[in-house]
């Protein structure tokens, strides 16, 4: 952008030198009224010859319009140039709005993008600190299960004497128990 603007000065500075090379010219061919004649568009024509091109020219001592020709041609150039770097500003404005607009829809991307990979950031810390929460009350459900497994398995080591007690004898208990019902009824009906 900055070399755009240099640019840009450089060439309308030498637009305005450059007129008033061209208008200094003009003014000394007018203040001496001096015809210049139609401008040409940079193409120089060559001397128009009256007599045979073997003769030999006449000796005549110049006067101050005789480099008229010569003028027009430079002024001719002068303008050509001025409009030379019109055409160069006008064109180089064009491209700088395009680089412009580029620029601008490019950063219009960018932070679209920033403010979405923001929001995705935003979002997987949000999930983040929820795992963590997750993983904490399971780390201290683990916890909490293992003391009831604790105590589930020292309570089945304390019983586990009359459990195995009960699983030895139960038959020999089952009999002693039928043998004494039977007992009974007997003693029942003996009386």
């Amino acid at each position: 952008n900055e070399e755009f603007l240099q640019a840009k000065k450089d060439d309308e500075e030498a637009i305005v030198l450059l007129s008033k090379a061209k208008d200094a010219i003009s003014d000394f061919y007018k203040k001496n009224s001096i015809e210049l004649g139609k401008l040409q568009n940079f193409l120089q024509q060559g001397p128009e010859l009256k007599k045979s091109e073997d003769q030999a020219p006449d000796a005549d001592f110049s006067d101050k319009s005789h480099r008229k020709g010569e003028s027009k041609g430079v002024i001719s150039i002068l303008s050509m140039l001025i409009e030379d770097l019109g055409a160069e500003i006008t064109e180089a404005q064009k491209a700088e709005e395009a680089a412009q607009l580029q620029f601008e829809g490019e950063l219009k991307a960018a932070e679209e993008l920033q403010a979405k990979l923001e929001e995705k950031k935003t979002n997987l810390e949000v999930a983040i600190a929820d795992r963590k929460t997750d993983k904490t009350d399971e780390e201290a459900k683990k916890a909490d299960n293992e003391k009831a497994r604790e105590a589930e398995e020292t309570y089945r080591k304390d019983i586990q004497p009359d459990c195995d007690f009960m699983i030895f004898n139960f038959e020999t208990r089952a009999e002693k128990r039928t043998a004494e019902m039977d007992g009974l009824r007997q003693a029942k009906e003996f009386l």
